[in-house]
């Protein structure tokens, strides 16, 4: 129980006894009260209509009959709002000792106990550069997996790899009429398959190559030989990538599906809807009629016979539900597929999946000078952005630390580059589009990644500096700074909660920066380690331990490793 939820409890208790029977609220009726006249509020309009009295009056008259606790030093009636505020004394002795107590666990909570989530994300193509936008696309699906673990889902995480469809046949139709096998093993493996798709691209929109694309595709489906082998080799090397990436991002999925491996049970599902008629036949092709649900039309296979995205989406629907019997399947996909998801859960839905779907929405990712596209080949892929980065930071660490080893500073580098790219992604709600500044990513100063690990690492450095170890005085942190701090981490759990309900993680970047920037206000006013008083100097490392403490859980949700040294 954290400290903010038992003062709640107790104010409810409080104003059960005040107003008396039939009084009804729960503890997201209680507000957070503008701090000049408490720390929680309650709005008494509703109340007040039920007993049809005036707000004002009524508040006054509820004030009067609720007495100190505590926790709760007084209420007060401030026209129809009853406010609260905390014993300021008990309240940080409480939240400091339950973020010791908890650590790494603080934030924990039990809103999905009992509830399974099956979360597919990070869904990049083979053949095709792993480039920014894959980045996002990765990142925002494991932070949704670490809240919702947090708050006690049960979470398989799952990553699903478009590993056949019309563009990998475009490609190794290109590849194989055009380049021979000697001069393709000389060449990078990832940006040669990216060079060829732009080039495949570029040749593919005459009636000719469209129908040699669409043998390449049948004969990928049928996995004829020579084609088989193409496509196996080559998917090898992209899938090699994904894993070095999505562990340098620290994206963990547990659990991996490929388009390839449902292909064959999507095509006998398009048979068995057509004979149910819930699928039929026009103009050759195979569609799924949603009109009457204002959702148009679902295309199944193309006239040609070929499968698409839904052909797969279908079966593995079925599959995720019979390997995990997850109560939710979760798709961190991009706004674009908006309506497609909506055609896709309906046509499920006709087929009698019952369980809930649920997509979850991205925007883009453009650059300061426009928009990228993979098919004109404008793209900034991980690798030339990571190694960019790493670079420019590398150099900026050895200016700091002559004295550091190379291996430490190049390990430095990269975790601060790391946290600069999965800071931006994450910090703007996830249907804003995000324009990717490189050197805003990076820098020390403002709302990024390394403002809040360079806070993080001044604080590990005073606890370093300090002769004296962390203990709780409550009484020696009187500085109003001091109970800012104390107010704003242990805000934390319920955020973490809220967020375990809408799983815009975009909120804990947010709360991570707030709390980073009232420390160094808090820094730069008291010279901690100055303080001769040193009950008071044991208690302030008490304080910035636990905003440490509470900074890296957040940072942990966010995909980011921290660092003790910058």
């Amino acid at each position: 129980m954290y400290t903010r939820e038992q003062a709640k409890q107790e104010i409810l208790k409080s104003l059960k006894k005040a107003v008396g029977k039939g009084f009804e609220c729960t503890v997201e009726d209680l507000v957070d009260a503008d701090l000049r006249f408490g720390d929680i509020a309650f709005p008494v309009f509703e109340l007040a209509k039920k007993q049809k009295k005036n707000p004002v009056e009524l508040a006054k008259e509820i004030a009067a009959n609720i007495k100190a606790t505590d926790l709760i030093e007084s209420v007060e009636a401030t026209g129809p709002y009853l406010n609260f505020r905390f014993n300021n004394t008990a309240f940080i002795k409480n939240v400091l000792s339950e973020i010791k107590k908890l650590g790494t666990k603080f934030g924990e909570g039990d809103l999905g106990k009992g509830t399974s989530l099956m979360i597919e994300y990070a869904q990049p193509n083979t053949l095709k550069e792993f480039h920014v936008g894959h980045i996002r696309s990765s990142v925002y699906g494991q932070s949704v997996v670490n809240v919702a673990r947090i708050n006690g889902y049960k979470v398989t995480a799952t990553s699903y790899i478009n590993d056949l469809g019309a563009n990998v046949a475009k490609i190794l139709w290109w590849m194989k009429k055009n380049y021979s096998e000697q001069k393709v093993e000389k060449e990078n493996h990832n940006s040669f398959m990216q060079k060829v798709y732009v080039e495949a691209t570029e040749n593919a929109e005459n009636d000719e190559a469209r129908t040699e694309i669409s043998e390449t595709f049948e004969k990928l489906e049928n996995q004829e030989k020579g084609w088989f082998e193409l496509w196996k080799e080559t998917r090898q090397w992209s899938l090699d990538s994904f894993k070095e990436y999505f562990e340098e991002l620290n994206v963990r999925p547990d659990v991996t599906y490929y388009e390839s491996e449902v292909l064959q049970d999507g095509k006998k599902i398009v048979k068995k809807l057509l004979t149910d008629g819930i699928a039929k036949k026009s103009q050759g092709a195979v569609i799924v009629d949603l009109e009457d649900e204002g959702l148009g039309v679902m295309l199944l296979l193309k006239s040609d016979g070929t499968s698409l995205y839904s052909t797969r989406d279908l079966p593995l629907a079925f599959k995720k539900d019979k390997d995990y019997d997850a109560d939710r399947q979760l798709f961190v996909v991009d706004v674009r597929q908006s309506l497609y998801f909506k055609q896709l859960f309906a046509t499920l839905k006709k087929m009698g999946f019952t369980k809930q779907l649920t997509h979850l929405a991205f925007d883009f990712v453009n650059l300061p000078d426009g928009a990228m596209s993979s098919r004109k080949g404008n793209i900034v892929t991980y690798e030339d952005l990571r190694d960019d980065m790493v670079e420019f930071l590398e150099h900026e660490t050895k200016t700091r630390h002559e004295d550091w080893s190379e291996k430490k500073i190049k390990s430095t580098a990269k975790t601060l580059a790391i946290a600069s790219m999965n800071f931006m992604m994450l910090r703007q709600d996830p249907e804003s589009i995000i324009t990717f500044d490189i050197k805003e990513a990076m820098s020390f100063d403002g709302f990024t990644g390394p403002y809040i690990l360079y806070t993080i690492a001044r604080i590990e450095s005073i606890k370093k500096k300090a002769k004296t170890k962390a203990k709780i005085d409550e009484t020696k942190l009187d500085k109003e700074l001091e109970l800012e701090l104390a107010r704003q981490v242990a805000i934390y759990p319920e955020l973490v909660q809220r967020v375990g309900k809408s799983f815009k993680v975009s909120s804990i970047a947010t709360w991570a920066f707030d709390t980073a920037k009232l420390f160094n206000e808090y820094y730069h006013e008291v010279k901690i380690l100055d303080d001769e008083d040193k009950e008071r100097l044991a208690s302030r490392l008490a304080l910035i331990e636990a905003v440490r403490q509470s900074l890296e859980n957040a940072m942990s949700i966010l995909c980011i490793d921290v660092l003790k040294e910058m």
